[in-house]
């Protein structure tokens, strides 16, 4: 088995390439740790499989685009062996190396420290940057001569003990030794290779699904991304996952970063009608490259819509909801009952979108039971029951006043964005005057939550309780939220007050001037809250079931 440190010059040089049915680095910073521990310690890492690319392959223009780097200024035309299963640690370990990577146009740092008296690693902090007894792994293994890297650190910090302390210089030296000679399992793919690479291109991704559905190391759906990546490209020749990461990328640019995992959910539905990816599997195993990319079409066409749906609503980023997951049955209705019918988005589709949202998000649907409850919601839509199926599917059809007197969530947020759609809620900034912008109107990135009684003015006056509940909470932009900071709450209301009575009653602030004293800060919270509660009823028809507070 090779060591180490002959991989790292081989990752260095460009050996290593990705192919494109694999998905991109995305091992957390804290995996890199614990696999730095794991080499330290002499533990196994698993085997690295690989496959020999063939000279024609590699020099072949029109095949390039299957295959990627590690990382993007690595040389692509060195390409000699395409890693089947490891490219999270073999990644991983050019990260620590380097300490920074660019990887699909992303940049991804590391600041990783070792304490070489007790050996244990730990991300960096500033408790951790400011000890003389950690030291940055990523210099230890590149240093040169410990000793000097020791005086480096001693002249840092002033600290003349690390030069004395034989752990210190025992332990580094072991570090930057074991980064050398750790023998690396590297496990060569026998394929039998024809001129019909895209053949058995098909065949490596069968090994990449094999090798990761025995475990957890890869979620289902990536592997369901990977088996159609190569049928599209034997088919067509043309890159589904390229197409799939397009869709991605605008739905991003409308404010909506959702993963590939909530995605081929939604390809699954639209494509076989379940979101279980084994039965999937099967129906999509026997459609042609043409039919699975009309399918990621549809896909695009559905995620599009919702998104736009909600931001009619008020909904216009994925940074309020409580589950991206939410996302799913709503494009795959409009897919089933609005696109595919090319019908028109009533009225009543529009309140019964809300009702449901409201509901799901309370409920905390597809946080815990998301297999279940995903799957029975689309055999509900399946079924043609539309919405109100989905609705009869919930544990939650009222919501008790309770829920609205709780440190907030996104479930709440999402209350205040409809309801403030809904009403046409201005926002706070009053420089604007005298066309002060409603809510809706203000760019998701701009919004901003903020506290109507500000934490510090609260914590000031010895009040260290309900900072976050939900009725101190409203959502304004972020210039009108600098400008109030740490104002006294009777100040500031009087002054929006004096504007514009309306600037308060639409966003549920009691008109009872005594409530806006500290003094009276429960009681103010239970009105709001009670304001907020009517409200809901009012505009959505959910019934608030009224207990007191």
């Amino acid at each position: 088995m090779p060591s180490l440190e002959k991989v790292m010059q081989q990752i260095e040089a460009g050996f290593y390439v990705v192919p494109e049915i694999q998905r991109p680095f995305v091992w957390r910073n804290t995996q890199v740790r614990d696999l730095v521990a794991s080499i330290y310690d002499n533990d196994p890492i698993g085997g690295i499989v690989y496959w020999e690319i063939p000279s024609k392959v590699m020099g072949d223009e029109n095949l390039k685009d299957l295959f990627r780097p590690l990382a993007d200024d690595l040389p692509l035309e060195n390409g000699r062996y395409m890693i089947i299963d490891g490219q999270q640690r073999l990644t991983s370990l050019l990260l620590v190396k380097r300490g920074e990577i660019t990887t699909g146009g992303r940049k991804r740092r590391i600041k990783l420290y070792f304490n070489p008296i007790n050996e244990t690693f730990e991300l960096g902090s500033r408790r951790i940057q400011r000890d003389p007894f950690w030291f940055n792994v990523t210099e230890v293994i590149n240093s040169a001569d410990i000793y000097e890297l020791i005086e480096s650190q001693i002249q840092r910090f002033g600290d003349e003990s690390l030069r004395s302390n034989p752990r210190v210089r025992g332990n580094l030296a072991k570090l930057h030794n074991t980064f050398k000679t750790y023998e690396v399992h590297l496990i060569p793919a026998e394929l039998r290779y024809t001129d019909d690479f895209l053949s058995t291109f098909e065949r490596i991704s069968r090994i990449f699904v094999n090798l990761n559905s025995r475990g957890t190391r890869i979620k289902m759906p990536d592997l369901a991304l990977a088996l159609l990546t190569a049928r599209v490209r034997k088919d067509l020749g043309e890159s589904f996952r390229k197409k799939f990461e397009e869709i991605l990328r605008k739905a991003e640019e409308m404010n909506y970063s959702i993963d590939e995992t909530v995605l081929i959910r939604l390809y699954s539905a639209i494509s076989t009608g379940t979101t279980r990816f084994n039965d999937a599997k099967k129906v999509l195993e026997k459609k042609s490259g043409g039919e699975i990319n009309n399918f990621l079409i549809e896909t695009e066409k559905s995620i599009e819509l919702a998104i736009k749906l909600l931001g009619d609503l008020g909904i216009k980023s994925d940074r309020f909801l409580q589950s991206r997951y939410l996302l799913v049955p709503i494009a795959y209705w409009l897919h089933r009952d609005v696109i595919s019918k090319e019908r028109m988005i009533s009225d009543e589709m529009k309140n019964n979108v809300i009702k449901w949202f409201i509901l799901a998000s309370q409920e905390k649907r597809y946080t815990g039971r998301l297999e279940t409850d995903l799957l029975s919601d689309i055999d509900k839509i399946n079924q043609g029951k539309g919405l109100k199926g989905l609705i009869d599917n919930l544990r939650v059809r009222e919501l008790p006043l309770s829920a609205l007197d709780e440190d907030y969530e996104n479930r709440h947020l999402i209350l205040l964005l409809l309801l403030y759609q809904k009403l046409g809620t201005r926002d706070w900034n009053i420089e604007e005057r005298p066309n002060i912008r409603k809510i809706s109107e203000i760019g998701p990135n701009e919004l901003q939550v903020h506290h109507i009684f500000p934490k510090e003015f609260l914590e000031r006056r010895g009040y260290d309780e309900k900072w976050d509940n939900f009725g101190n909470i409203t959502i304004i932009s972020k210039k009108a939220n600098d400008a109030i900071k740490y104002k006294d709450p009777r100040k500031y209301l009087n002054e929006l007050k004096s504007v514009s009575s309306e600037l308060l009653e639409k966003h549920f602030i009691p008109m009872n001037e005594n409530l806006w004293s500290v003094e009276n800060y429960e009681k103010f919270l239970e009105e709001r809250i009670k304001l907020i509660a009517k409200a809901i009823e009012k505009e959505f028809g959910i019934k608030v079931l009224r207990t007191e507070l």
